[in-house]
């Protein structure tokens, strides 16, 4: 669902993973990501809550999707989440993504997704509880034609929770991808990638 809108600003190669801050606060992170102050000011899930935020500025190849490496089918379709057996949602390290209790997530938690390129990311109003261990559902494609989806456009912010499927989509010409993703309260742990904030103790 289309939440709002955002500006990028100049593409600078910044980059955080899972970086915990204060939603709607961005005197809570460090001096290196205040490009995005705009941003972190106005976009949030609850404002005061602690957060999750990842940006990822990096270049993308013509006729690749940002998520291809980690598909394990002609489709990077997916969830944020994966499931373990008896219905923990994690992330994970070791022996993949989602593959250990590292990282788990409160089956109502919501995330804020945007990126700078038109139709680079598909995203179905759905929820598909039954994911895999990675999060990968390629396996599930015929589930999801592309024409049912809703094709994210540059600076749009879409609200999805953590079994909503979607897909990272090949782009048209290489160019420099900008990702914002805010995921909100209810996760508990971390992996050793996620970026430390010292703001946060």
């Amino acid at each position: 669902m289309k939440v709002g809108k955002i500006e990028f600003p100049e593409f600078s190669g910044t980059r955080c993973l899972m970086m915990p801050y204060i939603q709607g606060d961005s005197t809570s992170v460090p001096d290196e990501y205040h490009s995005y102050d705009e941003i972190i000011d106005s976009m949030f899930i609850r404002k005061g809550d602690v957060g999750y935020l990842t940006i990822d500025e990096s270049v993308c190849r013509k006729g690749q999707a940002h998520r291809a490496y980690r598909a394990k089918t002609n489709r990077a379709l997916h969830t944020e989440v994966g499931r373990q057996p008896d219905k923990i949602y994690t992330w994970g390290s070791g022996g993949g993504w989602g593959s250990s209790h590292t990282v788990t997530l409160d089956r109502n938690v919501e995330i804020l997704l945007a990126n700078n390129i038109d139709d680079s990311c598909a995203v179905w109003d759905s929820i598909y509880e039954n994911t895999s261990i990675d999060g990968d559902i390629g396996f599930a494609a015929d589930k999801y034609p592309l024409d049912t989806a809703v094709m994210m456009k540059a600076g749009e912010v879409h609200s999805i929770g953590i079994l909503t499927p979607h897909e990272s989509l090949a782009v048209t010409e290489t160019t420099q991808r900008q990702f914002l993703r805010i995921i909100g309260a209810g996760v508990t742990g971390r992996e050793p990638y996620f970026t430390i904030n010292p703001n946060i103790k």
